[in-house]
């Protein structure tokens, strides 16, 4: 009798262990993984296919990937995300936190519950969580600045310890994101007398509207620029950086991916980095973890990042101090 219950149990024992594993392969069916971003950057995209690979998960191999982006019409969100839901997959990855809202409200019309990760500034602030150690429900992620409104001094100060004359500085401030557009005016318009500097802020509501935000920069004769990271300002880059450019604009971005594509310098947390970061959380969810029971990840490393070929278009001397405070110089 003892043998056989022994047996029995190690049965039973076997079968609750591999259920899991049947179920995620049902009929040779691989894990199917649904994104949902605002446009598609080379580079973040493959830092998070560099993090699902890492983690086993290769697209057409081992995984299906399903990528949607909204590009300049986040309006198009709610549309997406439906069609995600639609697709059946095991884990959304949604990138920013607006968008990751639409893919909630998607899933609550569809009457549906599927675990959802989030890359955005707060998940607590923007309530998308209950708490950070404690997410609960089916969402968790990565998290970027409580404090944006730091982040821009931080370029502020950058900006005077490099161009010491500066008196007058521009930065774009993108009114779609209004808590964020709140905080940092508020936080530079503190900290510029506190360094002789006067900081004009210039509202830009739609990327339609970047060219007339621009001319009034130019209008104002400001000495130098700063440049929020926003998907407004992601998606017109390009014409940023050739007005900065044409009018000898020293310009400080939150995001080295500026700096790359031809920007003086930038300052922020790499959002390949946090992308890569959510590609593992991505594959702990499809290993079995549960959202909810895994805690936000508020792990910030800032970057600054200066652009040395660009500073001698522009005539500038980058200061010693401000090299080696750089993790990473462009000759």
């Amino acid at each position: 009798m003892l043998a056989r219950a022994l047996c029995l149990l190690v049965m039973v024992e076997i079968e609750l262990v591999g259920a899991p594993l049947a179920n995620a392969e049902q009929a040779g069916r691989l894990p199917r993984i649904g994104v949902l971003w605002s446009s598609p950057i080379d580079q973040w995209s493959t830092a998070f296919r560099d993090g699902l690979r890492e983690n086993g998960y290769v697209d057409g191999a081992t995984a299906v990937i399903d990528i949607r982006a909204t590009g300049r019409k986040l309006e198009s969100g709610p549309a997406l995300a439906e069609e995600l839901i639609a697709s059946e997959p095991d884990v959304i990855y949604a990138v920013p936190g607006v968008l990751a809202r639409e893919v909630v409200n998607a899933e609550k019309r569809a009457g549906k519950e599927i675990p959802i990760v989030v890359t955005t500034q707060d998940l607590v602030a923007e309530g998308l969580v209950a708490s950070v150690t404690h997410p609960g429900g089916n969402i968790t992620g990565i998290a970027g600045v409580a404090a944006p409104g730091e982040l821009m001094t931080k370029h502020l100060q950058l900006l005077k310890e490099m161009i010491p004359r500066l008196k007058r500085v521009g930065c774009l401030t993108d009114t779609s994101w209004k808590e964020f557009s709140v905080l940092t005016k508020s936080a530079l318009e503190k900290a510029g007398p506190q360094i002789g500097v006067r900081v004009s802020s210039i509202d830009v509501r739609s990327p339609d509207d970047i060219e007339h935000a621009l001319s009034e920069i130019a209008k104002q004769r400001v000495d130098a620029m700063i440049v929020p990271l926003t998907p407004m300002f992601l998606a017109t880059r390009d014409r940023i950086i050739s007005f900065a450019s044409k009018h000898h604009l020293p310009t400080a971005y939150a995001e080295e991916l500026f700096t790359y594509d031809g920007g003086l310098m930038s300052y922020g947390f790499s959002v390949s980095d946090r992308y890569r970061r959510a590609a593992a959380v991505v594959a702990k969810i499809l290993h079995g973890a549960k959202p909810g029971d895994i805690p936000v990840d508020y792990n910030v490393r800032f970057r600054l990042v200066v652009n040395l070929r660009v500073a001698k278009a522009l005539q500038l001397q980058v200061p010693e101090s401000v090299l080696l405070q750089a993790d990473e110089v462009i000759r």
